[in-house]
């Protein structure tokens, strides 16, 4: 019997079938776990600093709620906008992904059921975060300066702000067809358009909401309203027209139409070719042949464009220091030059090397290639071929700014420790992150989470340090003892940090090192590349050994491995071909 049809209009099977989903799985309450341990330590951190520490105590807080709840709000605000795209981008490019999208539109549910639904199983796991905030405003609101519009408009704006974020993570999520570009344009796009209409989210009505009542901040919220039902309406058309999309290669489009302009220009030369890309065909290693002649970022003259793109602002940037400044290069400008290169090497290794396994599980070919005659181990190795070709032509750049400093400050006699510690430290955490990120896609699925997983993952354990002497200093009021203090420093962020302190500009600044100083910062510098180096060779061997289970592939039993088709023919069969 069918359903009368009021019960169809508030039935939402798909929005069910995804709560159910994330219910069942350890993840969603472990992000809700991280989320609202971040949230009250961070929250709890600013109330602490900013009114307990103050004169007469926590009294002295007493009428400067306001202050308190506007930080909480700003710090709400901004985790909306960066955590809430990462989760929704690929709600519509997973299905994509599986081939389900197309058996999604055959159903009953229409094409709108289909987004909004979409939206909502996004936007009310968020919601749940926001419920997790309202004790922090209630301590707030307790120590006074708030007034209840003031308090209703932040709750009304933040639940707008999680609509609004999800509906363009829906709409990215429709037109793109995988989850990585999906993720890239959706914060490129928020970051262009909170910059052009920044009146349109709800920082900048949060800001202008203060001393208005609750209707006229409602009513100055009708633009940002608008807005994301544009997005909801942009995800609608763009869910059936875009809905069978091919996925594409940005960036190897462009290198081919790069190809076709260079080979026009090459006539001109007589086709003079500088370097050959390797054998048309694969010899004894075809997926390691596959890996660094069809990908984008494997092949070398891709790659050799990549590091032109990198090494000639970086040649220019480095002259123009040495020109501008006269006595020498600004350490600082270095420095940050520097951890800017780390951070988009890292990045891009993480990408590449998170991608091998999960990209042939998206694109439904990992399968095909477990049949290969090759193990896991092999299978592997030779997937990471492309990824050793990226981190050899990363080196050049790093290289680079190592060289410019030994030779800006000839005179120091510290200048060759300095690009020895350099270049130990390439050799230990390049291939840390590239068999982190590895491991990481070995054990998810999904490309995007294992992105964001590894990203996440090096961030968090790159930022420990200054957040654990932030709480010790700021926090507590105290001072790190000497034990943490060496503790923390084995981080990777410190090192770099603490390498940089005593390259040849800082060496000549100081115009000597104490030997004591010196010793204590090599051991701990030797604990800490034989401590991460460790992890490297540990992350490696446990990939390899365990690859054919990691990969999904079955092996048989001894006792039903197929017998070598010789020793099934007959003797007197085999003498009859002879």
């Amino acid at each position: 019997m069918p359903a009368p049809p009021l019960l169809r209009l508030i039935e939402l099977p798909l929005l069910a079938k995804e709560l159910n989903e994330q219910a069942a799985q350890k993840r969603t309450y472990l992000i809700r776990f991280a989320y609202a341990s971040v949230l009250f330590t961070a929250a709890c951190g600013l109330f602490y600093g900013n009114f307990l520490q103050g004169e007469g105590g926590s009294a002295g807080g007493l009428g400067q709620g306001r202050k308190m709840f506007e930080e909480l709000m700003s710090l709400q605000f901004w985790s909306i906008y960066l955590f809430l795209p990462a989760v929704s981008c690929g709600c519509l490019t997973i299905e994509k992904e599986r081939n389900s999208l197309g058996l999604l539109l055959i159903t009953s549910l229409g094409p709108w059921q289909i987004v909004i639904q979409k939206l909502l199983g996004r936007v009310v796991p968020m919601l749940t975060f926001v419920l997790l905030s309202f004790p922090l405003m209630a301590v707030a609101y307790s120590f006074g300066g708030i007034t209840e519009d003031y308090l209703w408009s932040g709750i009304v704006l933040l639940v707008l702000a999680c609509f609004q974020a999800a509906a363009l993570s829906v709409m990215c999520s429709a037109w793109y067809p995988t989850t990585v570009e999906a993720f890239v344009a959706n914060y490129v796009l928020f970051l262009v358009l909170y910059n052009v209409l920044p009146f349109g989210w709800g920082t900048w009505l949060f800001a202008h909401a203060s001393d208005t009542s609750l209707a006229a901040t409602c009513a100055r919220s009708t633009f940002s309203v608008f807005l994301t039902a544009g997005f909801v309406l942009a995800a609608r058309l763009f869910l059936v027209t875009r809905a069978f999309v091919p996925p594409r290669n940005v960036l190897l489009g462009l290198f081919q139409k790069l190809d076709a302009f260079f080979n026009n220009a090459n006539s001109v030369t007589g086709g003079i070719v500088l370097v050959k890309d390797g054998d048309p065909l694969p010899g004894a290693e075809p997926v390691a042949w596959r890996e660094t002649t069809k990908r984008s970022l494997g092949t070398f003259r891709y790659l050799f464009r990549v590091l032109v793109v990198l090494e000639l602002p970086l040649l220019a940037v480095c002259q123009s220091l040495q020109i501008a400044i006269p006595g020498g290069p600004d350490v600082t400008q270095i420095s940050n030059l520097l951890y800017g290169l780390w951070c988009l090497a890292g990045a891009m290794i993480i990408v590449h090397a998170g991608s091998v396994v999960t990209a042939e599980r998206t694109r439904q070919t990992l399968d095909v290639l477990l049949t290969t005659p090759l193990s896991g181990a092999e299978i592997l190795s030779q997937k990471l071929q492309g990824v050793r070709r990226l981190i050899h032509v990363l080196l050049v750049p790093f290289v680079t700014i190592f060289g410019f400093e030994v030779w800006w400050f000839q005179r120091s006699h510290f200048r060759w420790l300095y690009l020895a510690l350099s270049l130990a430290s390439l050799a230990v955490y390049l291939p840390l992150l590239a068999w982190l990120a590895l491991w990481v896609g070995l054990k998810v699925r999904s490309q995007i989470k294992v992105i964001l997983g590894t990203m996440a993952l090096v961030a968090a354990g790159l930022s420990v340090p200054a957040i654990v002497r932030a709480i010790v200093v700021q926090v507590a009021g105290m001072t790190v003892p000497l034990w943490l203090d060496c503790l923390l420093a084995l981080g990777p962020s410190e090192q770099i940090a603490a390498i940089e302190g005593i390259n040849p500009a800082a060496i000549s600044a100081r115009k000597e090192m104490e030997a004591a100083q010196l010793a204590a910062f090599l051991g701990l510098l030797a604990v800490n590349f034989a401590l991460y180096g460790g992890l490297a060779v540990t992350l490696r061997r446990m990939c390899l050994k365990n690859a054919d289970r990691l990969l999904g592939r079955l092996t048989p039993p001894a006792g039903d491995l197929p017998q070598p088709v010789a020793a099934a023919v007959p003797e007197t069969a085999v003498a009859e071909m002879v």
